[in-house]
Parts: C-alpha cells; sequence; structure tokens
C-alpha cells in the first residue's frame, strides 16, 4: 500500500541524493516526509529521523533558525528513545545549542 510505505521511499531517494551530493534533492524529500500523516504511524523512526536529517541540512546552508527547529522538533519526539538511539539525540542537542550560542 503506498501511503505505508512512502516514507520508506522518499527516505531511501533522499538519502541517496545525499549520497550523490544533490542536497537540494534531499531536502525536498525529507520534507515531504516531514509532512506525511498515515505513513508517520507505520515508520515513526523516519519521520522523526526526518527532522535531524532537515535541521543538519539546513545547518550546512547557514539557516540557522530552520535547522534550531527541526533539531528541536526531533529532540521532543526522541526524548525518550531507546539508549541505542540516544548519540543521536545527544548530537541534535550539541547542535541545537551551537545554533543558539552568540
Amino acid at each position: 500500500d503506498w501511503p505505508e510505505i512512502r516514507a520508506l521511499y522518499l527516505n531511501s531517494l533522499a538519502s541517496a541524493c545525499l549520497e550523490m551530493g544533490d542536497v537540494d534533492n534531499a531536502l525536498k524529500n525529507y520534507e515531504k516526509i516531514a509532512l506525511l500523516t498515515y505513513g508517520r504511524y507505520g515508520w515513526g523512526d523516519l519521520y522523526a529521523r526526518s527532522f535531524y536529517n532537515l535541521g543538519k541540512i539546513y545547518e550546512q546552508k547557514g539557516l540557522k533558525s530552520k535547522a534550531a527547529e527541526n533539531y528541536g522538533k526531533f529532540i521532543s519526539l526522541w526524548k525518550d528513545c531507546e539508549a541505542k538511539f540516544r548519540p543521536l539525540v545527544d548530537d541534535a542537542r550539541k547542535r541545537l545549542a551551537a545554533l543558539k550560542s552568540p
């Protein structure tokens, strides 16, 4: 069913775009994941990580407020994550703090 696998498809496409250096298309695909409604239930991890990836891309592009917003969303979604995912949340917190410091 397309709505159920859309997040998986978009995430694979975004990752491939990043690997090829096509940051703009990666950004577009991660933004599509962040807008999903039904697909986020089946692929909640990809939905949450899309905000982390968006934060990194916006940070790379120098868009600090958008980067901070997306890191904040990611942290909010994964604040109570399993220990194995904690390094990703810690990295997002570190990046967010750096964006907010003068």
